[in-house]
C-alpha cells in the first residue's frame, strides 16, 4: 500500500510541476499587454529587483535542501550500500566525492556547450565581417548590422539558457523520483518548485524581451516545462528496481550527483553574484530558514528511516 501511494505521488508531482511550470512560463506574455516590459530598455529578466529577490529565496531553499536533506540522505544510502557489501569501502568519503562529481559533471557540460554555441557564433561574425570587407558601402554595413545581430542572440542565447537549465531540473526531477516516502517526495517537490517556478517566469521573461519568434519560445518553453517530469520518471524507473527498505547502487549514485547539480545551481545563482545587497541576502536566509523549519518537521513526523540488506537481516540506521 505505502508503494502504491508512493508511486501515486510522484505521479501527481509530475502532472502538478509540467502544468505549473508552464503557466508560469507564458505568464510574462500576459503581463507584458499591461507593463510594456519589452519596450523597456532593461533587456535581462534577472535585472528585475523583485525577480532578482524570488531567484535568491529559491536558492536559500536549495541551499538548505542540498546540505540539510540530500547530502545526509545520501550518505545514508551510501553507508547502508557499504554495510550489505553491495560497495566497497574506500579510504575517502564517497557521498562527498559523489557530490562533487555531480557538481564538475555539470560544470563541464555547461561549459561545453557554452563553448559549442560560442564557437557557432564566432563562425557568424568572422562571415559577416568577410561579407562586409568585400565593397560594402557604411549605409549596407549599418542595414545588415541592424538586422543580423539581432538574430544572434534571439535564438542562440535562448538555446543556450534551455539547455543548461534543463540539464540542472533534469537532475532536480531524479531527486524527486527517488525519494523513497511520500513525504519526502512533497518535501523535494516544494523545494524543486520553489526555485523552478521563479525560474520559468524569469527564462519566459528573458526570452520574450529578446524578441525571439513566436514558434521558437514555445519549442522552448515546453522542453524547459517538460525535463523535471521527465526526470521524476527516471527517479521512478530507478526507485522500482529494488525494495523500498533496500539500498539500491543506482538509486545511490544517482541520488549523489543530483545533489551536487544542485549544489552547481547554487553557486550559479547566488555565490557567483558580488555585493548583491541586504535585500538579497535576506531574501536567500528565508528561503533556507523556511526549508530548515520543513526539513526539521518532516524528520519528527516520519522518524530515522532504515535500510535492510537484500540477502541478510542486517539494518543500516541513519
Amino acid at each position: 500500500m505505502n508503494d502504491h501511494q508512493l508511486l501515486v505521488a510522484k505521479i501527481v508531482v509530475i502532472v502538478v510541476l509540467l502544468l505549473v511550470t508552464l503557466i508560469f512560463c507564458f505568464i510574462p506574455y500576459v503581463l507584458n499587454r499591461w507593463f510594456k516590459w519589452t519596450s523597456r530598455k532593461v533587456s535581462n529578466a534577472r535585472e528585475f529587483l523583485a525577480v532578482l529577490c524570488l531567484l535568491n529565496f529559491g536558492g536559500g531553499v536549495l541551499i538548505a535542501t542540498t546540505f540539510i536533506h540530500m547530502l545526509p540522505l545520501v550518505i545514508n544510502v551510501v553507508d547502508a550500500l557499504q554495510h550489505c557489501q553491495m560497495l566497497v569501502k574506500t579510504p575517502f568519503a564517497l557521498p562527498e566525492m559523489l557530490m562533487c562529481t555531480g557538481f564538475f559533471l555539470m560544470y563541464g557540460i555547461e561549459e561545453l556547450m557554452y563553448f559549442v554555441v560560442g564557437r557557432q557564433q564566432r563562425k557568424k561574425q568572422q562571415m559577416l565581417q568577410q561579407a562586409l570587407e568585400e565593397g560594402l558601402e557604411k549605409e549596407q554595413k549599418e542595414k545588415r548590422r541592424d538586422v543580423k545581430e539581432p538574430e544572434q542572440p534571439n535564438w542562440m542565447r535562448g538555446l543556450g539558457i534551455i539547455v543548461a537549465l534543463s540539464l540542472h531540473e533534469l537532475f532536480g526531477g531524479m531527486a524527486i523520483g527517488l525519494e523513497g516516502r511520500v513525504d519526502t517526495v512533497w518535501f523535494m517537490c516544494g523545494a524543486i518548485a520553489a526555485h523552478k517556478l521563479v525560474l520559468a517566469f524569469c527564462i519566459g521573461m528573458e526570452i520574450m524581451m529578446a524578441h525571439t519568434r513566436w514558434l521558437i519560445a514555445v519549442i522552448y518553453l515546453i522542453v524547459f516545462s517538460i525535463v523535471t517530469p521527465i526526470g521524476v520518471g527516471i527517479g521512478i524507473a530507478v526507485s522500482e528496481t529494488s525494495s523500498a527498505n533496500q539500498p539500491s547502487i543506482p538509486a545511490g549514485i544517482l541520488q549523489g550527483i543530483a545533489c551536487g547539480t544542485l549544489l552547481y545551481v547554487v553557486f550559479y545563482e547566488i555565490v557567483a553574484k558580488n555585493h548583491a545587497g541586504w535585500r538579497i541576502l535576506l531574501c536567500s536566509l528565508g528561503g533556507f530558514l523556511l526549508m530548515f523549519g520543513l526539513q526539521i518537521a518532516v524528520v519528527e513526523a516520519s522518524g530515522k528511516s532504515s535500510y535492510e540488506c537484500p540477502n541478510t537481516q542486517l539494518k543500516s540506521a541513519k
